[in-house]
């Protein structure tokens, strides 16, 4: 989806409380902050002062050139986060806003984000997942192919958490929203 387009979808869905989503999502980090999937930079601005930098990844150059405007001061990077150019131990933090449905390997990419993580550094992920009911499910199953297609690769049913428990993290908070298809993961890389 074009960045344009993108952000067209996604002002009115700010509205409705995804801006508000996204401001608490990063309430409370500090230290040095990577975003994966930054896309045209929405969370950017909410970061609080406590966080000293912040880093911010997408594969749309497009997209990210959006970002630049959204926050300056951020140290913006053309980067998939299945390969994450920086070292190990590299952040304090990690966060997502609506991107690991996305991505094509996730279990690739957490393995990543587990990489560059310190040791107890802080998962927050704000993610659309596949919901718990079978209902709803299996619509989001019958759906994804098309949907993929229209958004650019965008699965509706992805089963996010239990990507995140086989990655090793150690989840602290799990908030689902809107019968299971909106879910807020906050997890920490083990300290040993």
């Amino acid at each position: 989806m074009k960045a344009f387009a993108y952000d067209a979808v996604m002002t009115p869905l700010g509205w409705l409380g995804l801006n508000a989503a996204r401001r608490n999502l990063v309430r409370g980090l500090s230290g040095e902050v990577l975003e994966v999937g930054t896309g045209t930079g929405l969370a950017l601005p909410g970061y609080p002062d406590t966080v000293t930098s912040v880093t911010a990844i997408d594969v749309d150059d497009e997209a990210l050139a959006r970002a630049r405007q959204r926050r300056p001061d951020a140290r913006l990077l053309s980067a998939s986060v299945e390969s994450l150019p920086f070292p190990d131990a590299s952040f304090d933090a990690v966060v997502s806003s609506l991107v690991f449905c996305s991505v094509e390997a996730p279990a690739r990419a957490l393995a990543e984000v587990f990489r560059v993580l310190r040791p107890g550094g802080a998962l927050r992920m704000l993610e659309h997942v596949r919901a718990p009911g079978p209902a709803l499910a299996t619509v989001q199953y019958l759906l994804t192919p098309a949907w993929m297609r229209m958004t650019g690769g965008c699965r509706l049913d992805r089963e996010t958490f239990s990507l995140v428990e086989h990655a090793g993290f150690e989840v602290e908070q799990r908030v689902q929203r809107f019968q299971g298809i909106g879910e807020l993961i906050i997890a920490r890389r083990p300290r040993a």
